[in-house]
């Protein structure tokens, strides 16, 4: 009887340790250990193209590719904040989509800029984007689109 108290006694001891590890206050990670990176490394146009494939199927399927647009000219000045993006001749910029590299903790579009990652209308030419830095740094950038003649 002594022994099956003692092994009881050991296995709850275990199952207490066990689960008040779970109770503990996690330990949040410090993002100002970043430093500055609001700061775009690179931005790509993109469009979406319909694509058709047998697939092996009776009938064809249907759906649609994101596809990137070939620019001649793609310009990012950290000390400026911008990006010029010159697009292929004959590039339709009311059906266009951008999407950015950057190390920021978030990109945000202001002032009636489109959102990054849809299709959307990108004829006015100049956006501006908010990226957010991991150690609370704001920075502003402008980004200049235009098709090449």
């Amino acid at each position: 009887m002594m022994k099956r108290i003692k092994i009881s006694n050991c296995l709850a001891l275990v199952l207490l340790l066990a689960f008040s590890s779970c109770m503990k206050p996690r330990v949040e990670l410090d993002d100002t250990q970043w430093g500055d990176n609001a700061n775009i490394t690179a931005a790509v146009l993109f469009k979406y193209e319909e694509v058709k494939n047998q697939l092996g199927y009776n009938e064809p399927v249907t759906g649609y590719q994101n596809v990137s647009i070939a620019t001649p000219s793609n310009v990012v000045d950290k000390s400026q904040a911008t990006v010029r993006i010159v697009a292929a001749k004959g590039t339709d910029l009311t059906k266009i989509g951008i999407r950015f590299s950057h190390f920021a903790k978030s990109i945000e579009p202001i002032n009636g800029a489109p959102a990054a990652g849809i299709i959307a209308d990108f004829s006015k030419g100049e956006f501006t984007y908010r990226l957010h830095s991991a150690d609370g740094t704001d920075r502003d950038w402008k980004i200049l689109i235009s098709v090449a003649p």
